[in-house]
């Protein structure tokens, strides 16, 4: 059986080889990307089951790719996980706002991480 997909967009290499670790160790497939313009070319090609944004990216950020997968028809039902440093309310609700299933706010551990997930993948 093949592993689960999750698309990874971090501009930040320890944060994205940290993340790409973490999924691995989880027993997930992951695909890495180094920005938001980069995330929706593999989202819609890769079709990852679950896609983890930071928000804080040079270009398209993490919360501009999310606006534009949910406005794509073979995206629009991936769940997204949206990464930040800012921890700002604003910027969840701005999150939740345009579509993030989940809004996790930096640091938090690989196990917080991979239990938050976990309810957005099937077995």
């Amino acid at each position: 059986m093949n592993a689960q997909k999750i698309l990874v967009a971090d501009d930040e290499v320890f944060m994205l080889r940290l993340l790409e670790m973490t999924f691995k160790k989880g027993g997930f497939a992951v695909v890495s990307c180094r920005d938001g313009k980069e995330a929706l070319a593999k989202a819609a090609t890769e079709l990852p089951q679950l896609i983890v944004l930071d928000v804080m990216m040079p270009g398209l950020d993490g919360l501009g790719a999310l606006r534009q997968l949910k406005e794509n028809p073979a995206t629009r039902d991936i769940p997204v996980v949206v990464l930040s440093a800012k921890g700002h309310a604003l910027t969840k609700v701005e999150a939740e706002a345009s579509g993030a299933a989940l809004f996790l706010a930096k640091p938090f551990s690989p196990n917080e991480l991979l239990e938050a997930v976990q309810k957005f993948l099937t077995p």
